[in-house]
């Protein structure tokens, strides 16, 4: 019973670790574009950001997984990141203080 319970909060404890991608249109800005433009490059990014950050399987389970997964997720955030800079986007946060 106390392992099953041990598990159940680093389960709770890593779902709060990954980032989760805002695809709302308003994470990120550029001139002249609209709210629906936005959102559709950001859905796109995300799209293809999702397979990069992809590690190969441990099948370790446990300590490893506590490791891996926020580790993928820095990947796939940094993709995503990219993507949308490539696009000619800057995050809503630079461009507030500016």
């Amino acid at each position: 019973m106390r392992v099953a319970s041990v598990l159940v909060v680093a389960g709770l404890l890593l779902t709060g670790c990954t980032r989760v991608l805002d695809v709302s249109g308003n994470e990120w800005r550029r001139a002249n574009t609209s709210i629906q433009q936005i959102t559709l490059d950001e859905v796109e990014c995300a799209r293809a950001s999702e397979k990069d950050g992809d590690l190969p399987e441990t099948y370790v389970g446990g300590i490893a997984d506590m490791i891996v997964i926020p580790l993928e997720d820095v990947l796939r955030s940094a993709s995503y990141d990219r993507c949308m800079s490539k696009r000619g986007y800057e995050k809503a946060t630079a461009v507030a203080r500016q």
